[in-house]
């Protein structure tokens, strides 16, 4: 019994020790990017509730996996009840955050409560997101309830939320604390120090409560332009980048490099308002979809990686319609056109109804290269079938100004999670006129219903059936013209180990960013 007593006090002791120091792996990961954060604010990033990853300060309840399944965090087990009202999360013992303080589910209830009351939406834009929870409840130090106003299939994601310390925020002016500059979280990995311009450090966190880091010091070094990443990543100066899929062609074949090309549910389409001329007739959103060379844009512009888009959804997502697909088709595309009545009466080439010019301005971000390309590839091939196209790039604030009076624009998004995720905003006609989201002022009753049904149905099959059917009249109505589905294309010393590509978000294109990317599981990778 003494021994097994000794054995215990053993364990214990061992457990509450810190876990391996940057000191002691004695590994550094250096990653260049090409865009520098303005703060680390994990939670102001994101979009809707998809917390796709998080900086590797911070941790959730919840997490992804490498099938990009729920998988636990900072919660050891959770149950949800049937009508997906109530969530009940049992939190791991013995967690710390960074500074040894111990977390709970204070911590947790402090965090959503933040976000639930709205007050903070400059901090967290994503607040509105959560105003469906009724009543965050403690039932012990680490059990934390939640009971929603209704079952949404998705909100589980939401639980991936970054957890906030509240020894440290409670009380404290959000908008202008200098946490999200040097924060402190329960993640993987630890703040150090961020030389602006230059460098930011992490170290490995010897609270962690998983297995520690194998790399013990993570350093994001910002390199804007892009050959200069690629030199630093040959020179052996860094160790990770993420690289424009035209530069692959300068990287196969070097020796100490691997390329790693990642799919994303990243889509790119025309945003065709059917509020505004000549947007209004379906046949010409049909046609313009029709007219679009997509294998061509994706072949010269992304280097083949990726995938044709006809609708949200990539081929692999278990939603996908793969009924709603079609060939590229000018001579369709003509028509349609003239069986809408547009002719070219004056012989220019541009075609013509009730006196009007059937053109339009197609805006870009100017600080968007793939758009831009997109948009001065599809004003080639819509000039083949009588469409005038002027592509224009304009900053976001100017974009931001015009939402919904000229939003004629290449857009971008998507969403690897839920099929809820950025559809249900995006088409819903609840949703007009409300910041970035249903820029083509959709308004389609049946749609409605779909995606309120949508994610209020739990089986998944049924879910399927609606999701796929919901594909299909956008196929019809074309809101707008899909395009294509770039891949994330990175390039790395090839003595990293552990790396696994899974389908990535819209997000940071060929910059790369701190959240998610390649390095979603930068922890578990090593370095031979």
């Amino acid at each position: 019994m003494r021994i097994l007593a000794a054995l215990m006090i053993g364990i214990v002791l061992l457990a509450s020790l810190p876990l391996a120091s940057a000191e002691e792996t004695g590994k550094t990961l250096n990653i260049a990017l090409g865009k520098e954060p303005d703060d680390l604010n994990p939670i102001v990033g994101t979009s809707n509730v998809d917390f796709y990853d998080t900086i590797k300060v911070f941790s959730g309840m919840l997490k992804s996996d490498d099938k990009l399944q729920i998988a636990p965090d900072l919660a050891e087990s959770w149950e949800i009840s049937p009508d997906g009202k109530t969530y009940t999360f049992h939190l791991k013992s013995g967690i710390k955050w960074q500074d040894g303080t111990d977390f709970t589910a204070d911590d947790v209830k402090f965090t959503y409560e933040l976000l639930k009351s709205g007050k903070w939406t400059s901090v967290f834009p994503v607040s509105s997101d959560f105003k469906v929870i009724d009543d965050i409840s403690i039932v012990d130090p680490n059990t934390v309830k939640f009971t929603l106003s209704e079952g949404i299939a998705s909100f589980g994601e939401s639980f991936s939320l970054p957890v906030l310390p509240k020894h440290i925020l409670d009380g404290v002016d959000l908008a202008k604390t200098d946490f999200w500059q040097k924060p402190i979280g329960t993640g993987p990995y630890k703040f150090v120090s961020w030389k602006k311009g230059e460098e930011l450090i992490f170290e490995a966190n010897p609270y962690y409560y998983e297995a520690a880091p194998k790399i013990g010091t993570l350093k994001y070094v910002f390199v804007p332009d892009e050959s200069a990443k690629i030199s630093l990543l040959m020179n052996g100066e860094v160790d990770a980048i993420k690289i424009d899929p035209k530069s692959m062609k300068t990287l196969e074949g070097k020796k100490g490099i691997k390329i790693y090309s990642e799919p994303s549910a990243n889509w790119f389409a025309l945003n065709l308002p059917s509020t505004m001329w000549p947007f209004e007739n379906r046949a010409v959103r049909q046609a313009i979809a029709r007219a679009i060379n997509k294998q061509q844009i994706l072949d010269n512009i992304f280097n083949g990686q990726g995938e044709i888009a006809y609708g949200p959804f990539r081929k692999e997502d278990w939603v996908y319609n793969p009924d709603i697909a079609f060939a590229y088709d000018p001579a369709e595309a003509k028509r349609l056109l003239a069986d809408a009545g547009f002719k070219d009466t004056n012989g220019d080439g541009v075609l013509e109804k009730d006196g009007k010019n059937l053109e339009f301005q197609l805006i870009y971000p100017s600080t968007e290269s793939d758009r831009k390309n997109i948009a001065i590839a599809v004003k080639t091939d819509l000039e083949n079938i009588g469409i005038s196209v002027e592509p224009v790039g304009k900053s976001w604030d100017e974009i931001s100004q015009e939402l919904y009076r000229s939003n004629f624009i290449v857009a971008a998004g998507g969403s690897p999670f839920d099929p809820d995720d950025s559809n249900y905003h995006l088409w819903s006609s609840k949703f007009i006129g409300v910041g970035w989201w249903n820029p083509a002022s959709y308004n389609n009753p049946e749609v409605d219903k779909l995606l309120e049904d949508g994610r209020t149905t739990f089986e998944r099959e049924k879910r399927k059936e609606i999701y796929q059917k919901l594909q299909a009249i956008l196929a019809e109505d074309q809101p707008m013209a899909f395009i294509a589905f770039g891949n994330y294309v990175y390039a790395l010393n090839d003595k990293i180990t552990g790396v696994v590509t899974r389908n990535g978000p819209h997000g940071e294109g060929n910059n790369g960013g701190i959240h998610g990317e390649l390095w979603w599981n930068v922890e578990e990778w090593d370095k031979e």
